[in-house]
């Protein structure tokens, strides 16, 4: 259409832009919510520093020894203490915080009680510095927790909110059990902030459970082993003793295990050798009466090489036999019921790969059962499990016992069948000899076997004695100096985003439920149709358009005057269509107001009520009357007998609706319409027709054919955006004749009046500036200082 080209109304090529000053001025009405969100978030803040628990890290580090060689050229002596040369982390790990150590410190520091100072906002851990202590002489429930608050002066105490005092001392009773409650009199009651204390205690098993969560433990280096052991608490001496006294716990506790197994074993190898010396006695008592009954001295010397070959034999046959001794010495002791849960010698000389992991295996389970005891019932399912488990282990030891049996068995009968060979060749050797030779391996089987175990005795007896820990305390517990909670930093900066989000959100949120228009994009990408003005908000006042008015809306009627004669093009009596979507945009304001601008420049206007469904015009002029357009269409009156003059405003008419019809839409197709607009523009200069709405009637359409242009309301913040899509149809069919848009009661928002207001509007395209002169200079110098003030508050933005 020529008239875009003439005037500066935007289309949806340009609204599809971002506008950075737009998106300011819409956005920066806010700062001050998301300032005081921001301001009300660091408080809150602050007040969780302020009065929250300060909580420190207590950390200490343990060094592990790997087990093995002690240097120098004793062989055999890696052996000798019965224990792996390697060390699983990841196991000492897990036992560091298990229940069984951690029982043990809870124990010897006494954590079953805990004593706090009850301040105003806050308590205080006064571990190490209670100036009172509870003795416990009896609980009626040991394995229920319990705590009472104490209000203490320098002789005497009292139950908190209580009036009756108890000596220091004296025993008092409550529904836990029998007290004493002494007082420390090298702590003062004066340096704590109230005289009220918290007296806790919880169960053992409670208070191990607690402490074994708080303890972490990890690997500080990898490939080396060593230790670190950390807890986070609101009392610094609390976690060094913690850290300090898990450290020591855990090596007595590896020291006793090592000395538990060489107890065991050395038990074993002294009933071995009883036995052994026994049979030993025996054998050498019979070969002693062999030799005084047989005159035994020497052998043929043609028996010699044979002998020889057999002495081999037997050699071989001695070591299988031993083997085999201790094979069914082992098989006897895990059968005996008084063993079923004792510890089974784990280095007897049998170097079978199958059976040494499983007796390894079978110890280890055997001291954790044992362990478990000490801390738990014979019923804890626990310990069922870990006695199911080895009940299974012993049977697959038995079964290996078994198998390795049968392998020297076999070996065995291999070597006697080489002996029965040998033995075939010496037949010619008498009798005697071979006798001699029996008991003599008899003899050499017990005596190895004797000579064996006293060795393993004495390495275990050494093992017993050398025994030390295989940990230390590398460095011992420190405190961090600054608390690791509240983290200060963090605290701020989460207060800091939450500030910004909640009122940003609260922002968007608001957006995304209004489905009205309220900013010039949401035109420009709808709809192509040219916006032509804009109004702004009036009040209740119908007619704002005076004689002499100076107003802003006064000036935005004349503005829109002007831009309208780019729409009808020098239309010598325009007729001007004022119509909208639904009732309630403003169309009867507009009309009136923009009939009475057309007025005021000389032209004689006149101005149609022709929203003959639900009339508003002549109501809010306040003009009184009788017989309107309804009248004339039936032929009850004369054209001259229903114009009526504005008073207010000179060369303004109106024509009322009059009696509203039951069919308005067949009323409006009668030809008593042409004939009417035939007489107003051979009498008026300008004609103004005030239709019902297009999105819900069809009178604007039956209308439209006497019009030279469409003013198409568009209402801020009443108009739904849904109906923008039905404005563009209209637009690009051609429905309305010069179709454009007015926005109608524009409201500033803010304190930038340039945004919603007339100083730029929404749409920027018509302006109002300062003094009296109007038009479009003006609003290129207020845009001038649009700019001018939004780089001073980007300036402002980016210096902060």
């Amino acid at each position: 259409m020529q008239y875009k080209n003439d005037i500066s109304i935007e289309d949806s090529s340009l609204g599809t832009d971002f506008n950075l000053k737009e998106f300011v001025f819409k956005y920066i009405r806010y700062i001050p919510l998301i300032a005081a969100f921001v301001l009300i978030a660091l408080v809150f803040a602050f007040m969780k520093i302020r009065y929250a628990t300060p909580i420190y890290s207590v950390s200490g580090s343990l060094y592990i020894e790997k087990e093995g060689k002690m240097g120098g050229s004793r062989e055999g002596l890696e052996d000798m203490f019965l224990f792996s040369n390697n060390v699983n982390l990841n196991n000492e790990q897990e036992f560091l915080h298990s229940r069984q150590l951690v029982a043990r410190v809870v124990k010897n520091l006494g954590l079953q009680l805990s004593y706090y100072n009850v301040g105003k906002v806050r308590s205080t851990n006064v571990y190490k510095g209670s100036p009172l202590k509870l003795e416990i002489i009896s609980l009626k429930d040991s394995s229920s927790s319990f705590s009472f608050e104490i209000e203490a002066n320098e002789n005497k105490f009292k139950f908190f909110k209580s009036n009756s005092f108890i000596n220091y001392g004296e025993i008092f009773e409550t529904a836990d059990g029998l007290f004493k409650l002494h007082r420390l009199s090298n702590v003062s009651l004066n340096v704590f902030a109230s005289p009220v204390f918290t007296i806790s205690y919880n169960s053992p098993e409670q208070a191990t459970i607690s402490l074994a969560k708080s303890i972490n433990v990890s690997q500080n280096i990898e490939q080396a082993t060593i230790l670190g052991i950390s807890i986070e608490t609101d009392n610094t001496d609390f976690g060094k003793d913690v850290i300090n006294e898990l450290m020591k716990e855990y090596g007595r506790m590896n020291v006793e295990d090592k000395k538990e197994i060489s107890r065991v074993t050395m038990q074993f190898i002294d009933e071995r050798l009883d036995t052994i010396k026994e049979e030993l006695g025996t054998v050498e008592s019979g070969l002693l009466r062999f030799r005084e009954k047989n005159e035994v001295i020497d052998l043929p010397e043609q028996s010699r090489l044979y002998y020889s070959e057999l002495t081999e034999n037997n050699k071989q046959l001695i070591e299988q036999q031993v083997r085999m001794n201790v094979i069914d010495y082992l098989i006897n002791y895990i059968n005996k019921p008084e063993n079923q849960f004792n510890i089974v010698p784990a280095d007897l000389g049998i170097e079978e790969p199958v059976l040494l992991p499983l007796l390894t295996q079978y110890n280890q389970l055997i001291l954790q059962r044992v362990n478990m005891l000490q801390s738990t019932g014979p019923s804890n399912h626990a310990l069922v499990l870990l006695n199911t488990n080895i009940q299974k282990v012993r049977e697959q030891m038995l079964e290996a016992l078994k198998n390795v049996k049968q392998s020297y068995s076999i070996a065995n009968k291999k070597l006697i069948d080489q002996a029965n060979a040998t033995k075939s060749n010496i037949r010619s050797v008498p009798s005697k000899a071979k006798n001699l030779l029996d008991i003599e391996r008899q003899q050499k089987i017990k005596q190895d076997l004797y000579l064996f175990l006293l060795q393993k005795r004495e390495e275990a007896a050494i093992s017993a004695a050398a025994t030390i820990s295989s940990s230390r305390p590398l460095e011992a517990a420190t405190a961090s100096g600054v608390p690791v909670q509240p983290n200060k930093k963090n605290i701020y900066v989460i207060a800091i985003i939450v500030g910004i989000i909640i009122p940003v959100l609260i922002i968007a949120l608001s957006e995304f439920l209004n489905d009205k228009i309220t900013e010039k994009q949401e035109i420009s990408k709808k709809t192509q149709t040219p916006v032509v003005g804009e109004i702004g908000h009036a009040g209740t006042e119908a007619l704002v358009v005076k004689t002499g008015s100076r107003t802003v809306i006064s000036e935005q009627f004349r503005i829109l005057r002007t831009n309208v004669q780019y729409l009808i093009n020098k239309t010598d009596k325009p007729v001007i269509l004022v119509t909208s979507s639904v009732s309630g945009e403003g169309k009867s304001f507009i009309a009136t107001n923009f009939g009475a601008v057309m007025a005021l420049a000389g032209k004689k206007t006149v101005i149609l009520e022709f929203d003959i469904r639900k009339p508003r015009l002549i109501k809010g002029l306040g003009i009184k009357a009788e017989k309107g357009l309804t009248n004339y269409i039936l032929g009850n009156v004369t054209p001259e007998e229903m114009i009526m003059p504005v008073n207010e405003i000179p060369n303004l008419f109106v024509i009322a609706c009059g009696p509203i019809p039951p069919n308005p839409s067949e009323l409006l197709l009668d030809n008593h319409v042409d004939k009417l607009f035939n007489f107003l523009k051979s009498n008026f200069d300008a004609i103004i027709i005030d239709t019902a709405p297009v999105g819900l009637v069809s009178d604007g359409f039956t209308l439209s054919k006497y019009a030279d242009a469409c003013l198409y309301i568009v209402r801020q913040g009443y108009t739904l955006r849904k109906q923008l899509n039905m404005i563009e149809e209209l637009y690009q069919k051609k429905r309305l004749p010069n179709m454009a848009l007015l926005v109608n009661d524009i409201k500033t928002k803010g304190r930038y009046k340039g945004y919603y207001g007339y100083g730029g509007g929404i749409y920027g395209n018509y302006g109002y500036g300062y003094g009296y002169g109007y038009g479009y200079g003006e609003y290129f110098q207020a845009e001038k200082k649009e700019d001018s003030f939004l780089k001073k508050v980007m300036a402002l933005f980016i210096k902060k």
